[in-house]
């Protein structure tokens, strides 16, 4: 393991608390790391999203911890169904995030710790659930930090193509005998069926009040989406270029991104990585994943934004 705890990491790991969360689908089991009391104080508490709480190789015990001495609170948690946590196990879809088992966190943050703004991080499936947390505004999470995950619901280059399909295309390819040849295949039937359900979609108002969703990308992204640019927090995405879900995103970027104005997209950072970000199995790609969210992370401290301030100052 390439991390070994400081003395003063020890110390901070010494004042963890332990906390048990009440939920509907299960209690759920975390831990608060609370900040270090000699660290100029960043106001802020940093939520790792993660299915074991330790993440890759206590990636997030590391995180945690240090951010601890630098004045930031942190708290990391099992979801129910998994880890220490209650709860009946099911299939993780990034489409459906644990937003109920994160909401939960964040009021019960509120009401024990006094918690009030927050950061929050995640990959893959951990990602679109920490982009779930901007739906409830009661949350106030200031930023979050991406990492690659699917923002489709297939998101396989083909899947993909099929949301650009209309329904004349279907009734060429319907016309088509070797179309037919090929539906002896399960997964030609799995692409079929995305193919209608989109076109049958495309243009259904939303029930929620928002506007269609008239995009590629899954419902649940483009709504959490939307309320993240409505909160004005700032976000970072990272992929890496040899991630598959980097697909997905690409038709993010040319949609939703897209159309945002000149300021609520500056307050959105994307970062295209050499290799494969999604998988973290690679050492010093995990390695250089946590170092970029700490840095990002650092820049809420009021102590970073005081020193931005004066440097950027006009001089006289």
């Amino acid at each position: 393991m390439p991390w070994r705890e400081t003395p003063e990491q020890l110390a901070r790991a010494r004042a963890e608390v332990p906390v048990t969360v009440a939920t509907p689908l299960g209690t759920l089991f975390g831990i608060y790391t609370p900040a270090d009391p000699a660290a100029p104080p960043a106001g802020r508490c940093a939520v790792l999203f993660t299915r074991p709480r330790s993440h890759r190789n206590r990636m997030w015990v590391e995180a945690a911890r240090r951010l601890s001495l630098q004045g930031f609170s942190a708290f990391r948690f099992d979801y129910h169904a998994c880890g220490d946590s209650d709860g009946e196990s099911h299939f993780l879809d990034p489409n459906t995030p644990n937003r109920a088992d994160g909401d939960a966190v964040l009021a019960m943050l509120r009401e024990r710790f006094g918690e009030s703004r927050f950061l929050v991080a995640g990959a893959c499936f951990d990602a679109r659930t920490a982009l779930s947390m901007f739906v409830e505004p009661s949350n106030t999470v200031e930023g979050l930090v991406f990492f690659a995950a699917p923002v489709m619901e297939l998101d396989t280059l083909v899947k993909a193509h099929a949301d650009h399909k209309d329904w004349r295309h279907l009734l060429r390819a319907l016309g088509n005998a070797e179309n037919w040849k090929q539906l002896g295949d399960p997964g030609r039937w799995r692409y079929m069926a995305t193919v209608l359900g989109r076109v049958a979609r495309r243009g259904a108002p939303q029930t929620n009040g928002e506007p269609a969703n008239d995009t590629p990308l899954a419902d649940s992204f483009v709504q959490h989406f939307r309320a993240l640019v409505r909160s004005r927090a700032r976000a970072l995405f990272i992929y890496g270029e040899a991630d598959v879900e980097l697909i997905s995103f690409r038709v993010a970027l040319d949609t939703v991104f897209a159309r945002l104005s000149p300021e609520d997209r500056a307050r959105l950072e994307v970062e295209l990585w050499p290799g494969d970000v999604h998988g973290f199995l690679n050492l010093a790609m995990q390695r250089r994943s946590l170092e970029r969210a700490l840095d990002w992370f650092a820049q809420f401290h009021p102590a970073a934004a005081d020193a931005n301030s004066v440097a950027t100052a006009p001089r006289h």
